[in-house]
Parts: structure tokens; sequence; C-alpha cells
């Protein structure tokens, strides 16, 4: 975020009416600001009773408080950042994820990404990452577009894109996301 740039906009859509007060307090001690009536958000701060009737995103990314079933169903339902945190996280962590979700990053509790159950069983030794994906599947954690990271890495956005497709094909990913939570999930990288 730059210092021009305005903090991330929230709409708290929680089921306890005292834990929504107590995060929209978290919130705007950090300055993070409510999303103004009839705006769009920039971030919708949900809990587990918003899973059963999914409200349309209208391109807000989604920071759920609730149950680790949130890290199976946002990814489909968020092609925008995205966090899932337990009900017990503490404030850094709620504002960190708002600021992550909004940045389009993904973030999940570390405990939570051990592979569900079904998964296609890779691990980290499964995975063989030359240290140009390596470099790219970071700068994806960061966010950035194709050409930004060209830039970044000196070459060209056409190479950025192979090593994209490359590294969706070696993690068994479809999406950016998905990219960033398998690599994070089998310690390829860190956010």
């Amino acid at each position: 975020m730059t210092a021009d740039s305005a903090p991330p906009t929230v709409l708290v859509t929680l089921g306890s009416a005292v834990l929504a007060a107590g995060v929209r307090t978290v919130l705007g001690g950090a300055g993070l600001a409510g999303a103004p009536e009839g705006a769009d958000p920039d971030v919708l701060l949900v809990d587990d009773s918003w899973l059963d009737d999914p409200a349309p995103l209208d391109g807000a990314a989604v920071v759920s408080l609730g149950s680790r079933a949130w890290a199976e169903v946002l990814p489909d339902l968020c092609p925008h950042g995205w966090a899932c945190l337990p009900a017990d996280a503490t404030p850094a962590e709620l504002i960190a994820a708002v600021h992550g979700a909004a940045a389009g990053l993904v973030t999940l509790p570390p405990a939570w990404l051990v592979a569900p159950e079904g998964d296609d069983g890779l691990d980290a030794g499964d995975v063989s990452l030359t240290p140009r994906e390596r470099d790219v599947l970071a700068l994806l954690a960061e966010g950035l577009s194709n050409k930004r990271a060209a830039r970044d890495l000196g070459v060209s956005e056409s190479t950025v894109k192979f090593h994209v497709q490359a590294l969706y094909s070696k993690l068994g990913v479809q999406s950016r996301a998905g990219a960033v939570a398998r690599g994070i999930a089998l310690g390829l990288i860190t956010v």
C-alpha cells in the first residue's frame, strides 16, 4: 500500500452482534474503515453462518472467521484474495488477513496447511522447481502481475507466463491463488 492509497474498506457480516462489534473496534483501531452504505467493500468479513448461503461477492476479497471448511470453499467462490482464520485469531492476525486479502493474497493459519484427506499426496520432496520458478512463485505470492514480475526479474512477460504455466502443472493447480496456497502448504514459499 502506498502513502497515497486508502486502506481497504471492510464489511463485517458476522452472525454474532457482539463479535461483530468487537471486530469493528479492532479494525477501526487499525485504521480500517467500514464500507460506506451502499458501496461495495474491498473485503467482506464473514463467519460460518455465511457459508450456508453465500452472497454475491461483487469483486470483494473475503476473510472468514470460523471453521476450516472455508479453506476448501473460498478458492471456488472468490477468485480474489481471501483468508481463513480460526474464531480465536488475534487482532494482529485479523488485520494482516484483511490487508493480505485486499492485496489479492491467500492467508491460512499454519496448522491448517496440512493436506486434507483425499489430496494428491504431494509433498515438497515430490515437487522440483527451478530457481526461476521459485522466483516467479514468490512474486505470485506478493500479488504481482505477470508484467510487473517480468520487469522485476528482467525477463519478458511471455517468459513469466511460461513459468506460471509450469508452476500450475508441477503443483497440480489451475490458478495463481492455488499455486500460492500449494506453495505455502508445501513449504516452498512463506508469506
